[in-house]
């Protein structure tokens, strides 16, 4: 039988990563405005607006628009 620890990390399920804006640009050595404008344009990584209006990027799609810009 597995602890309770165990069980209870089973129980919340994988963990999604995700950048703030902050964290991308210094990744990619760009501004935040630079985000700030793709995302106006519809351009760049996807990303998610929460509640706060705080962006967040997963970062599956920040690594799947690197390999499609490789």
């Amino acid at each position: 039988m597995g602890s309770a620890s165990d069980k209870a990390r089973e129980s919340v399920g994988p963990t999604v990563v995700m950048m703030t804006e902050q964290e991308l640009s210094l990744r990619w050595q760009i501004s935040v405005k630079t985000l700030q404008r793709w995302r106006g344009l519809q351009t760049g990584p996807k990303f998610t607006k929460l509640q706060n209006r705080a962006v967040r990027y997963h970062l599956d799609d920040i690594k799947a628009y690197e390999a499609q810009r490789a």
